[in-house]
């Protein structure tokens, strides 16, 4: 999710209206298997989508801004970075993104998961040199566990879906998520305006921020191209993608 952080600071006026809206909403995941791997282009019609034709526009837009600024910046970015640099790069904001996946834990009730987390948060910033490296991986006990975050907490609750949303420049989504996204901007050390680094200079957000969006470019790429996949309608195929993923993620 490197992408959502660049607007999650936004929504906090989103987050209030999405709040009272998800309390009445109902779960809208498609069960057919068909559907949630995207296979009939029609399935997508069993996800709650009535803002479908700007949704579309705006899936138009952004997979214009994939295909003519991420995907070039993924391919000069692998090709000049060595390979260790990559992982060090990844595994240092996985690590900084702690926070976010304790208060996901939390939130839950997952306090083993909450404390496997602390745990290798610990470990990769004190012998991982500030989560560079990720030696918590080979400790018993420490290895690595699915993430969480505060939209999984809100599913886990059992707080539905509500209508589907393609985001400018964040992608597929829904109410939930977008409320989700706003929680962890709060939770997140070095998100503005929610910031619990009072001291951060924008200067040093700003460089922090893009450094994470290029690092974690290929996967975004790599991740948008599954989901979007070979379909005849990729629109389709995203949303219903979308739901599968979002769907496993809460039943972890």
């Amino acid at each position: 999710m490197t992408l959502m952080k660049l607007l999650s600071s936004n929504f906090s006026i989103c987050a209030l209206i999405s709040t009272l809206v998800c309390a009445v909403a109902t779960p809208t995941v498609a069960q057919d298997e068909a559907v949630l791997y995207g296979d009939d282009v029609n399935a997508g019609e069993s996800i709650y989508d009535p803002l479908e034709s700007i949704n579309r526009l705006t899936f138009k837009l952004n997979d214009v801004l994939i295909g003519y600024v991420f995907e070039p910046v993924s391919k000069i970015y692998t090709t000049i970075t060595p390979d260790p640099v990559e992982q060090g790069a990844s595994n240092f904001f996985r690590n900084l993104r702690y926070p976010i996946r304790l208060g996901g834990n939390l939130l839950q009730g997952r306090f083993d998961g909450a404390w496997v987390e602390t745990g290798r948060f610990a470990i990769n910033t004190t012998l991982g040199v500030v989560g560079v490296l990720s030696p918590a991986d080979n400790i018993e006990g420490f290895e690595p566990i699915p993430s969480e975050d505060v939209a999984d907490a809100l599913g886990s609750w059992g707080i539905g879906e509500g209508p589907y949303l393609v985001l400018p420049f964040l992608g597929p989504s829904n109410l939930r998520d977008l409320v989700g996204l706003v929680g962890d901007a709060a939770l997140d050390p070095t998100g503005d305006p929610f910031s619990a680094v009072d001291n951060w200079n924008w200067e040093w957000q700003t460089g922090l921020t893009v450094s994470e969006i290029i690092a974690g470019s290929p996967a975004l790429v790599d991740q948008y191209n599954q989901l979007k996949g070979g379909s005849i309608d990729p629109y389709s195929a995203m949303k219903n993608g979308y739901a599968q993923f979002r769907s496993a993620s809460i039943m972890e």
